[in-house]
């Protein structure tokens, strides 16, 4: 390809999303795009090496939606081996000019790139046009950020708030925090939303009634994808175990939600994004994510008016990305 193309990427504990797009265009309709299984790749640049080859794509810049803090570099990627290096990656690239954006905050800015099509509406609320955005995002990791306005366009806020410490609100969840601790030490709310967070409470609900476990369930949960077999069959409601343990995962997903709300006094709205929302939808929208959202005492009625959307588009963070990239 001639032109100089914006190189956007989305890099994922388990897939990384990389696209090509023309600067000048009047949407982000990408020239090239590819998708990767991460761990297969040593380093990211050897990632963008074989995209950029494989599309025969010309970098003026690349901009990367990274798992983990963007302050000192190399960045040390959360759930996945890596160190992904700038100046590696330049190298790689011949000398392309590259910019990392924590990965919430990459899809923090997607936000702002959806159509209604790219989103599910669980409370209407009322809208802010310059109020701060919450994003809240569980998948393999639990990630948290945000946009804030500074009077003529929206600035992301880089968090790791899914590190900070679950906070357990009744007697069951008491149970879960220790049943947690006694296995990890410090317990976040990573530790309970985010993906092994299911198959972690479906645990602790069967270790404290054991002959609830459907004998079906139980086989298939010795092979494959633990938490997506406990989602499945709470979905389809195949076992009681499976459901309870869901409708919790789902309250406790509303909870912290409804956390950054307040922190962030999100009355530009939330966006539940992440790979697993999409596959919940069912049971997000039953009304438990929303108990959970507005249980916060006196603070409830403010966050009644919030409007809170569950993104659809999986490709959010690198529309993010590409959206920087065009401000630069």
């Amino acid at each position: 390809m001639g032109r100089a193309l914006i190189v956007a990427g989305d890099i994922g504990g388990t897939k990384t999303y990389l696209a090509a797009f023309d600067p000048n265009a009047q949407d982000f309709s990408p020239v090239a795009e590819r998708r990767y299984e991460t761990i297969l790749y040593a380093s990211a640049g050897a990632l963008l090496a074989a995209f950029t080859a494989e599309t025969d794509t010309h970098a003026a810049h690349v901009v990367l939606g990274v798992p983990g803090p963007v302050r000192q570099l190399p960045v040390r990627a959360v759930n996945l081996p890596w160190f992904i290096d700038p100046d590696e990656i330049s190298t790689a690239l011949g000398g392309v000019e590259v910019h990392l954006l924590n990965d919430l905050q990459a899809t923090s800015y997607g936000t702002l790139a959806l159509t209604t099509d790219d989103l599910y509406p669980l409370n209407k609320g009322s809208e802010d046009k310059e109020g701060n955005i919450a994003v809240v995002a569980a998948g393999t990791g639990l990630g948290e950020g945000g946009l804030c306005w500074t009077g003529d366009r929206y600035q992301s806020i880089a968090s790791e708030g899914g590190h900070a410490s679950f906070a357990p609100t009744s007697e069951l969840e008491i149970d879960l925090w220790r049943y947690l601790n006694q296995r990890h030490g410090h317990v976040s709310w990573e530790r309970v939303v985010a993906g092994p967070g299911l198959a972690s409470i479906y645990d602790f609900l069967r270790n404290r009634q054991p002959e609830r476990e459907s004998a079906a369930l139980k086989k298939e949960l010795e092979q494959g994808d633990r938490s997506d077999t406990i989602s499945r069959a709470g979905l389809e409601q195949h076992c009681e175990l499976a459901v309870e343990a869901l409708d919790l995962y789902t309250y406790l997903y509303g909870c912290e939600a409804g956390n950054l709300a307040l922190k962030l006094m999100s009355s530009g709205g939330v966006f539940v994004g992440g790979g697993i929302a999409p596959k919940i939808l069912g049971k997000l929208r039953d009304g438990r994510f929303m108990e959970g959202f507005i249980s916060k005492g006196r603070m409830g009625e403010p966050l009644e008016d919030i409007p809170v959307q569950v993104v659809l588009n999986d490709k959010t963070a690198l529309l993010g990305a590409a959206y920087w990239g065009m401000q630069l």
